[in-house]
């Protein structure tokens, strides 16, 4: 097997190998922590007191609710704390819910409902042997970190037995410990992980690691609610390109809807090259690096020169997402440069349209891998990547079904396309 055979790789395993390999599905899950509450800035210890939100918390869960909605995938299921400041949030995400006492906020026993300041003032060593093991000591009559963590991970454990996505509605103390045990971080690191009230932060999981694709963010309030909302205009030259790992479709929804909107389709480099007997496995990691910017530079030129428009099979962050892929990263400066200047050009794209994972089946070729687990390493550094660094509203996730017309429907509708040409 080739060190870098990245997805040109076409080797199988046997079936004992099959047998040890971890399961290639991927659990995308939303961390949304509460708004604000009333007196928030007091510094009064709430634990499981059921505060009531503030009225701007109430502001907070609207706007929050607003953005995320349109956002979920079919498939999310909602688990919530059945606190009252998170049954607000949960209520409004238009989702059956289940509530669950395992995700309220640690319990801080008598201290709750009184100031951090009296709790000192009263039992100053007491509060000093809190702060200097805050994972194992228990506030008088409550829990430590430690205890709310055990509390969590079963209920995490079942709501995990099931694919697809969930919305967790809970409190920072669970945040935190949650993401401690997915990225293998120390308890008494907890602290370092500070989400803002009325925050999403949003992971993909799977067996192979954890991918956090942001921590915290409060993405509605990117654009000021005053801020007046028109309708997108219709496209004019078009500039689309397709993202996603190999075998997902993209080249045959691509050619349609380029031949749709009338402009060039940018057939993939890569592909292109192996069709024609190229071999990659004898490719140092220098050859890599040149390989993967010299394609990003032909295929810039070429997207240049197509004024009216076109439809690209990749887009930038895929290049990106290569790199990290065949683990070039070795040269952290380059890897900065490059990664950045990948980023920069993606906001040149109109949209970029994201293929899903494991949706299509593999087809031996005998060009790309037939590999899940190279697929799958490839596509969660993609979605990290497109996560992270892309404007939501350029992001169209195209529809996760294997039939071509809901998938061309759903482009269209994103695309403004009133019209289509005779099915081929």
């Amino acid at each position: 097997m080739s060190e870098h055979g990245g997805q040109a790789f076409d080797g199988r395993v046997d079936a004992a190998t099959a047998r040890i390999l971890p399961s290639r599905a991927v659990l995308e899950v939303h961390l949304l922590r509460h708004g604000a509450v009333e007196a928030l800035g007091t510094r009064t210890v709430r634990g499981q007191l059921d505060a009531p939100l503030s009225a701007e918390g109430l502001l907070q869960h609207e706007a929050l609710a607003r953005w995320l909605v349109p956002r979920l995938r079919a498939d999310a299921r909602v688990c919530s704390s059945d606190l009252v400041r998170c049954r607000d949030l949960a209520e409004r995400l238009q989702r059956p819910v289940t509530w669950d006492a395992r995700l309220r906020e640690q319990h801080m026993g008598r201290w709750e409902g009184r100031s951090w300041q009296a709790i000192t003032e009263d039992d100053p060593e007491r509060v000093r042997r809190y702060w200097a093991d805050y994972v194992h000591t228990r506030p008088d009559g409550g829990e430590s970190l430690a205890d709310l963590q055990a509390r969590v991970l079963p209920l995490w454990r079942e709501l995990a037995s099931q694919d697809g996505a969930i919305v967790l509605v809970t409190h920072i103390g669970v945040i935190r410990s949650l993401l401690c045990a997915w990225l293998g971080i120390g308890l008494d690191q907890a602290l370092r992980l500070a989400p803002a009230t009325a925050s999403v932060t949003h992971v993909l999981l799977s067996e192979a690691g954890a991918v956090v694709n942001n921590l915290g963010e409060r993405p509605w309030t990117f654009v000021p609610e005053s801020t007046p909302r028109t309708p997108r205009p219709a496209l004019r030259a078009p500039r689309i390109a397709l993202s996603g790992s190999a075998g997902t479709g993209k080249t045959t929804l691509g050619r349609r809807l380029a031949q749709e909107l009338g402009v060039p389709f940018l057939e993939e480099r890569m592909r292109q090259r192996l069709e024609s007997g190229f071999d990659l496995h004898r490719l140092t990691p220098d050859d890599w690096r040149q390989l993967i910017e010299s394609d990003r530079s032909a295929q810039r030129a070429e997207e240049q020169r197509c004024t009216q428009g076109f439809v690209a099979d990749r887009s930038s962050l895929d290049y990106a997402a290569f790199w990290l892929h065949y683990q070039l990263h070795e040269d952290a400066q380059r890897t900065e440069r490059f990664v950045q200047a990948m980023v920069e050009e993606a906001r040149g794209y109109d949209r970029i349209l994201l293929f899903p994972h494991g949706v299509l089946p593999l087809v031996d070729d005998g060009v790309r891998s037939t590999n899940p687990w190279t697929q799958l390493r490839f596509q969660t550094i993609l979605e990290g990547l497109v996560g992270r660094y892309s404007t939501g509203e350029r992001i169209y996730r195209v529809p996760a079904s294997p039939d071509f017309g809901e998938r061309m429907a759903g482009v269209r509708r994103e695309l403004g396309l009133t019209s289509t040409v005779p099915q081929l």
